[in-house]
């Protein structure tokens, strides 16, 4: 055998055995440090794989801050379906209080001028409608609103978002006309303050006349 063959085989031998122990470390630090591969995959701009790490590591240690980074890099790279999974995992936690609270002293890009928790509400309802739902975009934003119709609400984001997109987003400004006009109808719009009802008022002619132009 020639010299030059001795040396590639062993070359190749060394190789496939240093590739093998690198996938045994990142499969331990997946397993064992989900939160290391988070940020490592972050880093690298692996962006789907970084919000499924955040996922595990929220599951695994129940720490509000991986799952909001979750959040973020889904948003981010807009992945719909991930950031509406990272969010609502992240809303249902018990310390999101808390955790807004530390957050308004730094508000995401578009979120200034309001709350870490409005930001949220919003993003979650627009990631449903962007994911393809806009029927449970409209009724988790109702949902989220408990009562009140305040400016910049995660039900008039979803209804933006569907008149930009014309064709597609016919539906969902006929559910929310239909929705808004029910709350007419009930207690809801009767127990809204001053300033809610207004705002209300202002929202609901522009809904009315674009489902309108629809029909």
């Amino acid at each position: 055998m020639r010299l030059d063959k001795i040396v590639l085989k062993a070359f190749l031998k060394t190789l496939a055995a240093a590739l093998l122990l690198l996938a045994i470390m990142v499969g331990v630090l997946a397993v064992a440090f989900p939160h290391t591969m988070m940020e490592m995959t972050y880093s690298l701009g692996m962006d789907k794989a970084s919000v499924s790490f955040a996922v595990t590591s929220y599951e695994r240690f129940h720490r509000v801050d991986y799952i909001a980074k979750g959040a973020d890099t889904a948003l981010a790279a807009k992945l719909h379906k991930q950031a509406d999974e990272c969010l609502e995992l992240l809303i249902a936690d018990e310390d999101f209080m808390e955790y807004c609270n530390t957050r308004n002293e730094s508000l995401p890009e578009g979120a200034q001028g309001t709350t870490y928790q409005a930001y949220c509400y919003r993003q979650l309802c627009l990631a449903k409608y962007m994911s393809g739902n806009g029927s449970a975009a409209v009724d988790r934003a109702i949902e989220l609103m408990a009562g009140t119709f305040a400016q910049g609400n995660p039900l008039v984001s979803v209804l933006a978002q569907a008149r930009m997109d014309k064709g597609d987003g016919v539906s969902t400004v006929k559910s929310v006309h239909e929705k808004m006009l029910a709350m007419k109808s009930l207690d809801v719009y009767a127990n809204y303050s001053v300033d809610d009802r207004a705002y209300f008022d202002q929202v609901y002619v522009s809904v009315e006349k674009w489902a309108n132009e629809s029909a």
